[in-house]
């Protein structure tokens, strides 16, 4: 058995391995909050439950990972010369009263 083989479904939050074995998670899908695995595949032992488990929300997260896109950085201006520059000039000096 191909522990790797999963199928994370559209929205993200789920995945389907080959064998039928299917697993959700609540909350973020790289930090979730809950697990709700599907019934296990027969024969299995219990390291292999645990492993497939491992596995399938290792493969959620990661698609979750892929997803999230880098934002690409908002354009600096060339120069400072190019942008209008605000100056306040006072005449004389104030004095507040305190």
């Amino acid at each position: 058995m191909d522990f790797e083989d999963w199928v994370v479904g559209p929205d993200g939050q789920s995945a389907k391995h080959s064998s039928g074995f299917t697993i959700t998670v609540d909350g973020n899908p790289r930090d979730p909050q809950g697990v709700n695995p599907g019934k296990f595949p027969q024969g299995l032992s219990v390291i292999d439950q645990a492993r497939l488990l491992r596995l399938g929300v290792e493969a959620i997260a990661r698609a979750a990972k892929q997803k999230a896109a880098p934002r690409p950085k908002p354009a600096m201006p060339k120069s400072n010369v190019d942008r209008p520059v605000l100056s306040i000039k006072r005449k004389s000096e104030t004095k507040t009263p305190a």
